[in-house]
């Protein structure tokens, strides 16, 4: 699997994962949430650790693909929906 390396600098620290190729875009959409997230935690510099942090990035990434899969499925939904409109005109019209 190709990885790709991402970094989040957070309260003037620096972390850096590999993450899958294919999470980078959800990834890029989703950083400025991670970055909120863990800054309104309350936490010492010493709690935050790369653990909290990696666990934000992927809660973060896998959000961003269901919302992306959510969209997907509605403008696919809505797709049908005209269609069977469309079909039921032509039915009610002959």
């Amino acid at each position: 699997m190709n990885e790709q390396r991402v970094e989040l600098f957070i309260k003037e620290r620096k972390f850096s994962f590999m993450i899958p190729f294919n999470d980078y875009v959800p990834f890029k959409k989703a950083e400025k949430k991670i970055i909120n997230l863990i800054e309104n935690i309350e936490h010492t510099d010493e709690q935050l650790d790369e653990a909290i942090v990696y666990s934000a990035l992927q809660l973060a990434i896998q959000n961003e693909k269901l919302i992306t899969e959510k969209s997907e499925d509605n403008t696919e939904s809505n797709d049908q929906m005209s269609e069977l409109i469309k079909k039921i005109e032509i039915f009610l019209n002959q």
